[in-house]
């Protein structure tokens, strides 16, 4: 049977057509509530996403497909599907494979022009100038919500790094120096070290019970004594998945979290405020190698969990 006719692809047709019809009692119970509670909604400004696991290729090639595929608010306007939403300033796709590809090219590019910027407004190059400007400029551009949309694919981590690969290319003294040689002298974190800093912060926060756990995976924590505060329950994802949705688990929050924490020692996760436990965990992650991948350069994997303290 062709994929037109067969009946997987009824199947699927008839299973996002359930999903729309219960999402749009849930739209229209919003719409209820907020007329119930004297809160107006402005619903021109309304915008769907769509993620799917399979789309039917049937239900596609229908003239109709649009409509079917539309919400309508409760003033009878349509809401039609969008490739990509902003929300809270982060940009979200609708690829499966690829969900915050659109945002990691905005904000590269962003950082990009500014760093051009700076290099045409500031004749002086000397570390001191140069770092300022980019720790106050464009890095935060480059991490803002990184928990969220940290890249899991080699190409775009490589074009994050890119950015300050080329910044640090250009202040005095590094002339000649490697990337990864021109971070240890200017005393810099990949930004790759960096995203997995954040993680291992916002893990402490919610052992604290700082931030609530986002996961939506129960983060159980135990004090093992010997080794510290521990996580416990790793979470588990089907291995039989294909490479891109194996890439994209693991490197989501709740496994890289679990991961990276129960690669601290005791002295690092037992810490009892936020300024001691980011001192300890500057000077535990300097004692590993940081050489993310970078274009050009072979590469060696800067994977935490894996690694190695330097001899």
């Amino acid at each position: 049977d062709s994929p037109r006719s067969s009946p997987s692809s009824g199947i699927n047709a008839e299973y996002g057509m359930m999903d729309k019809f219960a999402l749009q009692e849930d739209l229209q119970r919003v719409s209820e509530w907020s007329v119930a509670n004297n809160m107006v909604l402005h619903e021109s400004k309304f915008q769907v996403l769509s993620y799917t696991l399979g789309r039917s290729a049937l239900l596609q090639e229908l003239p109709f497909y649009a409509e079917v595929s539309a919400y309508s608010t409760s003033n009878g306007e349509l809401i039609f599907p969008v490739p990509d939403v902003r929300d809270l300033g982060v940009q979200l796709s609708s690829s499966r494979n690829s969900p915050f590809s659109t945002h990691i090219a905005q904000i590269v590019r962003r950082a990009s022009l500014l760093a051009g910027w700076v290099f045409s407004v500031f004749r002086d190059r000397s570390p001191s100038v140069m770092l300022t400007l980019y720790k106050a400029l464009i890095r935060p551009i480059l991490e803002y919500c990184c928990l969220v949309w940290s890249p899991s694919s080699t190409g775009e981590i490589q074009a994050i790094e890119n950015v300050q690969r080329c910044f640090t290319r250009r202040v005095s003294g590094m002339e000649g120096a490697d990337y990864w040689e021109r971070l240890r002298r200017l005393n810099l974190m990949s930004l790759q070290r960096r995203r997995q800093r954040y993680t291992l912060i916002h893990v402490w926060k919610t052992y604290h019970n700082l931030v609530p756990d986002s996961t939506g995976m129960r983060m159980d924590f135990d004090d093992t004594g010997r080794l510290g505060v521990q996580l416990k329950n790793a979470p588990k994802y089907i291995t039989k998945a294909d490479t891109k949705r194996a890439n994209q688990l693991f490197n989501s929050f709740g496994v890289q979290g679990y991961s990276l924490w129960n690669k601290l020692p005791v002295e690092v996760n037992s810490c009892s405020t936020l300024e001691s436990f980011k001192s300890a965990l500057g000077v535990f992650l300097s004692s590993f190698h940081d050489r993310p991948p970078v274009r050009g350069y072979p590469v060696i994997g800067n994977d935490l969990v894996k690694a190695n303290r330097r001899v």
